[in-house]
């Protein structure tokens, strides 16, 4: 499992790919804080990247890998949600409830985002 599928799978806006991938690291237990930091991502990936492991991490009760810390914020924002482009009350919703970890490097997403049933 590589990380940085998850990442091009959520700019792509592949949930379905998106959401088997998470489904599929739980499944093995995987360990966050050993997920290596992806090599061949530019900025914007890296940022996801981070934002989603420290995310997911959290969620499954552990440490987010060392690297994530490193990686900052940009002025620009990322929108993980299609319909946040074009709907004023998502946005709105992604901007003030949206994961804390994703919010904090300008990344928008509903708040549940990536729970896996």
């Amino acid at each position: 499992m590589h990380l940085s599928d998850l990442v091009r799978a959520l700019l792509a806006f592949d949930t379905l790919t998106a959401r088997q991938w998470v489904s599929d690291a739980r499944r093995v237990g995987l360990a966050w804080s050993e997920v290596p930091r992806p090599d061949g991502l530019d900025a914007v990936e890296l940022r996801v990247a981070a934002g989603v492991a420290e995310l997911l991490a959290v969620r499954c009760g552990q440490v987010a890998p060392d690297w994530t810390r490193a990686v900052a914020s940009a002025s620009t924002e990322i929108c993980l949600v299609k319909a946040a482009r074009t709907m004023p009350r998502l946005r709105e919703m992604c901007v003030r409830e949206g994961p804390e970890p994703l919010r904090r490097r300008g990344i928008l997403a509903p708040p549940e985002f990536l729970e896996v049933a």
